[in-house]
């Protein structure tokens, strides 16, 4: 997850979840070159706001402003195209290309197409005021639409077709602080081979002239196939122990994983052999006491249609199997069962005609550890630091790679499609989206780069004043210091607690 990214989340979190890894997370799930803003509940959505302010002002070349505010529903029309999606709109609005802006992040951070928001659409107001309308006194933008493409839905509610229609959606405090008074709507379907989600923020002082604008402008896209298959799929969803959960598969470079991912953890399986004529399953625990349910998920080769499940409880659950994409895997097809959360859980595939072909087996004890507090091996890791909790000594770390020699230039290489020498030298691999909690110790030291002596330089920081930077995606100064809110991070982990974190320089 890029530094723009983590800006997105933070000020439109309603559906982004933090979600560990379990420390036993293979490393071909860990290092499997893809990218997905946030896995679960449409993620990124309108939260594109806020980072379209800054970036709006830091792309007035592609975004020209205007000073007057007219009647910007009405008027002559435009017709613009963006990433496969074309939209008519008020000549005197304007439509920002989120990759020309830098919104999906830079080249050089191994972002993979999808998902990624494709297309902004905003009147040419202040683009100051965007962030956060209610702190400025300012005149701020009435309104704003994204459109973010998402991993192909196999299942669930972004499957509906073209045309989509916009539905309320509720957001948090925080977020009605910024935006007092706004309406916020919501949309997800599926279209030419493609899964989009869209949202729409509507000020107070809009005009009905506006509102009619942008809801015209949503009901005249059209879109174009992807123009190379898709490499994540949405393959199931459903409710375990109160929790709500999602199925993905992905293919990148760490080659085929799949992984389930609910509101409080997740867990998956990477680098899965295609050719294997196995049973190859994992499972999660959602929800606790009387209320927890275990969810069963794997691969199986493609001559199974049928996946039962025998509980130490005595129940039996069966499934039909899920079919994968070829995109994603050619000989194997993916199963999930709700089962008892006594375990384990003896699993048998039958074929066609009835006979068993495979078996395999998962779970333990429904009070095996939870996940929620991952762990990592003792070393130095490399990431980014997404959120830290002063009071109980605890930070949430999304696990990253930091590449360099011909590991870089390979990477580099297959991300792009570029035969050339990754630039300056190094490149990093975000591989999945799930967080890790991780201790720190009660020395722990903090290690920022000292900007004035830049680039070998540090000074010991404070982690109050980290936190507030990480928190608000800024810069936080004391005196001539600074602590950078968008910044990438190595931690020592020494006993299974962070002793360490040490700023990384970017240039």
């Amino acid at each position: 997850m890029n530094d723009l990214e983590r800006g997105l989340r933070q000020v439109f979190d309603e559906d982004a979840r933090h979600v560990p890894t379990p420390t036993s997370a293979p490393d071909g799930l860990r290092r499997s070159v893809r990218r997905r803003q946030a896995v679960f509940g449409g993620v990124v959505g309108l939260s594109a706001i806020a980072i379209v302010a800054g970036i709006v002002a830091g792309a007035s070349m592609l975004i020209p402003t205007q000073d007057m505010r007219q009647p910007i529903g009405e008027g002559p029309k435009t017709t613009g195209s963006l990433n496969g999606i074309t939209i008519t709109y008020p000549q005197t609005w304007r439509l920002i290309d989120p990759d020309t802006a830098g919104l999906n992040g830079s080249s050089m951070m191994a972002e993979e197409p999808i998902p990624r928001v494709v297309l902004a659409l905003a009147p040419s107001e202040a683009p100051e005021t965007f962030g956060c309308p209610g702190a400025t006194d300012g005149a701020a933008a009435p309104l704003l639409m994204t459109i973010q493409e998402e991993p192909l839905a196999l299942d669930g509610p972004s499957t509906r077709p073209w045309p989509a229609e916009l539905q309320p959606m509720n957001v948090d405090t925080s977020e009605a602080r910024c935006y007092p008074d706004w309406e916020f709507l919501r949309a997800g379907w599926t279209a030419s081979g493609r899964t989009f989600e869209a949202r729409v923020g509507i000020a107070p002082s809009a005009s009905q002239e506006e509102r009619d604008a942008v809801f015209a402008a949503f009901a005249s896209m059209t879109f174009d196939p992807s123009g190379s298959g898709n490499t994540s799929v949405v393959l199931a969803h459903g409710t375990a122990g109160g929790e709500d959960w999602q199925l993905f598969a992905s293919r990148a470079k760490g080659g085929f994983s799949i992984e389930i991912v609910g509101e409080s953890t997740g867990t998956g399986m990477g680098g899965l052999d295609d050719a294997s004529t196995d049973l190859q399953a994992s499972d999660a625990i959602f929800g606790s006491g009387s209320q927890a349910e275990r969810v069963v998920f794997g691969v199986v080769p493609e001559a199974v249609v049928r996946v039962e499940a025998s509980t130490a409880g005595g129940s039996i659950v069966s499934a039909d199997v899920l079919d994968l994409p070829s995109e994603i895997t050619r000989h194997l097809n993916a199963f999930v069962l709700v089962v008892d959360p006594s375990g384990p859980v003896q699993l048998t595939g039958y074929d066609a005609s009835g006979q068993a072909v495979a078996t395999g087996s998962a779970g333990g004890s429904a009070d095996a550890p939870s996940p929620a507090v991952a762990t990592l091996e003792d070393g130095h890791h490399f990431g980014y630091v997404r959120s830290i909790d002063v009071d109980t000594g605890t930070i949430d770390f999304d696990l990253a790679y930091f590449l360099s020699g011909k590991e870089a230039d390979q990477a580099y290489q297959e991300a792009t499609g570029d035969t050339g020498h990754v630039p300056n030298d190094h490149f990093v691999v975000n591989d999945n989206p799930l967080l890790r909690t991780l201790t720190l110790a009660p020395d722990a030291r903090l290690r920022l780069l000292d900007r004035n002596h830049c680039c070998e330089t540090f000074f010991d920081g404070d982690l109050s004043l980290f936190a507030q930077a990480i928190e608000q995606q800024t810069d936080v100064t004391d005196g001539d210091l600074v602590y950078r809110g968008q910044s990438q991070w190595w931690v020592t982990v020494e006993n299974g607690v962070v002793t360490q974190i040490e700023e990384q320089y970017s240039p």
